[in-house]
């Protein structure tokens, strides 16, 4: 376990801090429901915080994220495949099926189904797709463990792009069998934030350091996702004792250098949900590749915890 470290912001990446506050657009202590807004990882110029964000890119040049990056960049370019005029016809639970033992194929280590809702998608956003395909990526957790550590930051950078992959080469297997699919992915934002989807499909809890816990991955992985208008047999949302744990664990908000984990749940636009806050996690984020501390030191994400955590919490289950 990492000890806390002290941490004063940057002075010259809080000049360029706007006026108007993350935790605002966030929708921090509204009590009626709206659709999220863009507050980052998307066109600089399209968002309140892209100064910051192109700070973030001047700041981190480590050879190894550039690496990464060069990476996800050719694959950004490969194209998906066209739409084939022959439909493969399969019942719902079998195309399911397919999909899922298809994803593992592609690497993925988790996989649900859902609705998609357009109250889940980004204000502004249309999407002509009625259900999402969410994928989850186990991440090394011994390359994590050296959070903050620029190598952790290069790592995430890696499986943001193995996400990519997997999802574009899922939507083109659909494609091929005639099915209109299409890849979402990370790290910028897209149609939708995917943890709501992923927490809907099955895929785990949300947390009090504001990632999916999963039961076999913890929080140490990556999210991505494929939309498509295919009757597949949903999945039902995985409550295993997550959200209760969170309420008296403590540890990713101790280890928390900007100390942006709040220990209590708060309204975000109509929903009382964890929250971290934007405006103490970004400086840190930004000067650190990325920080995933958080990530880390859950006790979900380490393996020497989770199957002793997870015994526990299907006891209690049981016993309840």
């Amino acid at each position: 376990m990492p000890r806390k470290i002290n941490y004063t912001p940057n002075p010259e990446q809080m000049k360029l801090w706007p006026e108007i506050s993350g935790n605002k657009i966030n929708g921090l202590n509204e009590l009626k429901f709206r659709r999220p807004e863009y507050v980052y990882w998307r066109d600089p110029k399209e968002i309140t915080f892209g100064e910051l964000q192109k700070w973030f890119y001047k700041q981190n040049i480590d050879p190894k994220l550039q690496d990464g990056r060069n990476d996800r960049i050719i694959e950004e370019a490969v194209s998906i495949a066209e739409i084939s005029d022959t439909l493969t016809i399969k019942t719902e639970n079998e195309w399911s099926e397919a999909i899922k033992l298809k994803s593992a194929e592609l690497g993925v280590d988790a996989v649900g189904i859902t609705s998609l809702e357009m109250n889940r998608t980004y204000e502004g956003v249309s999407v002509p797709y009625n259900t999402i395909i969410v994928l989850g990526l186990a991440m090394d957790y011994n390359e994590m463990s050296a959070a903050p550590e620029v190598s952790a930051g290069a790592h995430v950078v890696k499986e943001y792009t193995r996400g990519m992959k997997a999802s574009k080469r899922l939507a083109s297997w659909l494609r091929f069998h005639g099915h209109d699919a299409e890849p979402e992915h990370g790290p910028f934002a897209g149609k939708l934030p995917l943890i709501p989807s992923a927490i809907a499909a099955g895929l785990g809890e949300l947390g009090k350091h504001g990632s999916v816990i999963n039961k076999k991955m913890g929080s140490c992985f990556r999210l991505a996702a494929v939309l498509t208008n295919m009757r597949l047999k949903h999945d039902k949302p995985d409550i295993f004792g997550a959200d209760d744990f969170c309420t008296n664990c403590q540890i990713c908000s101790k280890f928390c250098p900007p100390d942006a984990i709040l220990h209590e749940k708060k309204n975000v636009r109509g929903e009382k949900k964890w929250y971290v806050d934007f405006d103490k996690c970004l400086p840190f984020f930004n000067e650190t590749a990325g920080c995933g501390i958080c990530v880390t030191v859950c006790p979900f994400s380490r393996p020497e915890v989770r199957p002793n955590l997870m015994a526990k919490l299907n006891r209690k289950r049981l016993i309840s």
